[in-house]
C-alpha cells in the first residue's frame, strides 16, 4: 500500500484556503494605504500596474510567510517563491485551486482591477529593458555594459574587439577624464554603430559626491623610501590617524596630540568632517582600512585603525572614504555634476545618478534634465548606501508615478563596504526581488570578473558570481587590460545560464547522467 500519511487532508486544505484568503485581504488593505502616498492620477497604465504590484509585494514582505510557504509547498501548490512580477495573480490562482479542492462553492475567483497577469509583468520588464539598453542581444537575454577606458578614446580597434566579444552598451564615468576624451569615446561608438548598423546606448555616470582621500602626510618615522622614491605610508592595526578638512603642510606638529599619530590626511569634500560623531566608522580604500572616530579636535578627527590586513595597507591619495553611520545630507548633484549635465544631455542615452538616496534626489535630477530639454533621458539610480536600500521602494514608486524611464544599478562595491560583506548577499537578493516586483530593469555592477579583467586569470568564485548576474537585465564590467576576454567569457556564461535560470525562476534542463 502506498504511504499517504504525508499528503494533506481535506481539513488541512480547508484551513490553508482560509489562511490564504485572510492573507490576500491583508496585503490588499496594506497596499492600498501605501499607494495613496504617491499621487498617480496622471500615471500611465503600465506604470500604475507596476506600482500597484510592487506595493502588494512590499506589503507581503512585511509579514513572516515561511510557515504559509511550507504548507503550500507540501500541498503541491505555489510556495510564493517566484511571486514578484505578479503578486495577486499568483495568490488568486492558489485560492482558485484550493477552493476547487475543498469545494468552496461560495468563493468566486476573480482578479481585482489593475492587477497584472502572469505574462504581462515580464512583457513590461522586457519592454523597459529595451528602452534603456537597446534591442535584445542575439544569443542571450541580458545586456553587457562596459566602462570605456581612457586609452580607448583613440583606438577604434578596441571598440571592434569589444563589440565582437559581446558588448551591448557603453559606460562613460564622468569621475574620470575630460569633456574632450568623452567626446572621442562617443565619436568612436557612433562611428562603429553607423558602420555596422547596430545599437550601443551610452550611459554616462555623474560623479556625485564621491569622498576620497586627498593629501597624505606621514610622520618622519613612517616615511617609506624605496630606491629614493617616497612611497605611501603603510597603515597597521591600532594606528592613530588624523583626518582634516584642510591640506596639511610639511612641518605639521605631530607631537601636539596625546596619541602617537602615524599619518595626517585630508579628504576631497571637507564639509563631511563636521558631520562625524564619536564612535562612527570611517572606511578607507573600499573597506581595506577600517577606523573608528575616537576624538574630535580643532585640528581634525582622530581615528584609530580597527580593521586592516596583517601586513598593513598603504594609505594613498584618491582612495574612497565610506561613512556608513554618518548622515552626510549631501545635495543630489555636485557643482561638477551640474556642469557635466550639459555634455550628458547632448550625447548620452542614459544618465546614472551616483549615491542616489531619496526620491527627491531623482526628482531633482529630472528637473535639471527638463531645464536642459532632456526630460526624456532615462535615469539610472545607483544604490550605494544603506539609506538608499531603505528608501528604494519610495524611489521606485516615485519614478513610476511620474512616468520616468528608470532603472536601478546595484553598485556592489560601495554598498558592500557600507553594509558589510556578510549582509551584502541577502541585501542583493532583496533588491533584485523588489525591482522584479516593479518590473524595473537592473544593472548588476562592480567587480564582475574583476580578476579576469585585471590579471587575465579566471577565478571560479567570480564565474559563479557572473552566473548569478543572470538575474539582472544588464551586467556591467569595469575596465582592465584583459577586459575583452572578460566580456567574451561573461557572454558565454550568460548564454549557458539561459537554460537554467531566468530572474528568480530556476529551470531544469536535461542532464545526461
Amino acid at each position: 500500500m502506498p504511504n499517504t500519511k504525508s499528503l494533506p487532508e481535506t481539513d488541512d486544505l480547508h484551513n490553508l484556503f482560509h489562511q490564504m484568503l485572510k492573507f490576500k485581504h491583508l496585503i490588499e488593505t496594506e497596499a492600498r494605504q501605501l499607494i495613496y502616498e504617491f499621487p498617480h492620477s496622471q500615471t500611465q497604465t503600465d506604470n500604475l500596474l507596476s506600482l500597484i504590484n510592487m506595493m502588494h509585494y512590499v506589503a507581503m514582505r512585511r509579514h513572516a510567510v515561511h510557515n504559509l510557504q511550507s504548507q503550500l509547498a507540501q500541498a503541491g501548490l505555489s510556495s510564493l517563491g517566484r511571486i514578484e512580477p505578479h503578486v495577486l495573480t499568483t495568490i488568486v490562482s492558489v485560492l482558485n485551486i484550493l477552493s476547487k479542492a475543498t469545494q468552496q462553492e461560495t468563493y468566486t475567483a476573480r482578479l481585482p482591477d489593475n492587477t497584472i497577469d502572469y505574462q504581462q509583468g515580464y512583457k513590461i520588464l522586457k519592454a523597459r529593458a529595451q528602452r534603456l539598453f537597446g534591442s535584445k542581444p542575439a544569443s542571450r537575454t541580458e545586456y553587457i555594459m562596459v566602462t570605456i577606458p581612457s586609452e580607448a578614446a583613440d583606438q577604434s580597434d578596441w571598440f571592434d574587439a569589444m563589440f565582437a566579444a559581446g558588448m551591448n552598451c557603453a559606460r562613460i564615468n564622468c569621475a574620470h577624464d575630460s569633456v574632450e576624451i568623452w567626446q572621442k569615446m562617443v565619436d568612436q561608438i557612433h562611428a562603429y554603430c553607423r558602420a555596422n548598423q547596430v545599437q550601443c546606448p551610452i550611459m554616462m555616470d555623474l560623479a556625485g559626491h564621491k569622498i576620497r582621500t586627498a593629501n597624505v602626510l606621514p610622520t618622519p618615522e613612517r616615511q617609506d623610501f624605496h630606491k629614493g622614491t617616497l612611497k605611501a605610508p603603510r597603515i597597521f592595526l591600532k594606528d592613530w590617524l588624523l583626518l582634516r578638512g584642510q591640506t596639511t603642510e610639511k612641518g605639521f606638529n605631530f607631537n601636539q596630540f596625546s596619541k602617537p599619530i602615524a599619518v595626517v590626511f585630508n579628504c576631497s569634500y571637507p564639509p563631511v568632517i563636521d558631520k562625524l560623531n564619536l564612535g562612527e566608522m570611517v572606511w578607507i580604500d573600499d573597506g581595506k582600512i577600517g577606523t573608528v572616530v575616537k576624538a574630535i579636535t580643532e585640528e581634525g578627527v582622530l581615528l584609530q585603525v580597527t580593521q586592516v590586513g596583517p601586513k598593513g595597507v598603504r594609505l594613498k591619495p584618491e582612495k574612497g572614504l565610506n561613512l556608513p553611520q554618518t548622515d552626510l545630507q549631501l545635495p543630489a548633484l555636485s557643482q561638477k555634476d551640474h556642469a557635466d549635465l550639459q555634455f550628458i544631455c547632448q550625447h548620452a542615452d542614459l544618465v546614472a545618478l551616483s549615491f542616489a538616496e531619496t526620491a527627491d534626489d531623482i526628482l531633482y535630477l529630472q528637473q535639471q534634465l527638463q531645464h536642459l530639454n532632456r526630460a526624456d533621458l532615462p535615469i539610472i539610480a545607483k544604490i550605494e548606501t544603506p539609506k538608499a536600500v531603505v528608501n528604494l521602494p519610495k524611489i521606485i514608486a516615485t519614478a513610476l508615478a511620474n512616468n520616468l524611464d528608470f532603472g536601478v544599478m546595484i553598485a556592489r562595491g560601495d554598498l558592500a563596504v557600507e553594509l558589510g560583506s556578510v549582509q551584502m548577499a541577502e541585501t542583493q537578493d532583496a533588491l533584485l526581488r523588489l525591482c522584479e516586483s516593479a518590473h524595473i530593469p537592473i544593472i548588476w555592477a562592480t567587480q564582475v570578473l574583476e580578476t579576469l579583467a585585471k590579471k587575465g586569470v579566471v577565478s571560479r568564485p567570480e564565474i559563479s558570481d557572473a552566473a548569478m548576474s543572470q538575474r539582472s537585465e544588464c551586467v556591467m564590467l569595469n575596465k582592465g587590460p584583459f577586459i575583452i576576454e572578460a566580456v567574451r567569457i561573461l557572454s558565454e556564461v550568460l548564454h549557458r545560464m539561459e537554460h537554467t535560470q531566468y530572474k528568480s525562476h530556476t529551470h531544469l534542463p536535461i542532464l545526461k547522467w
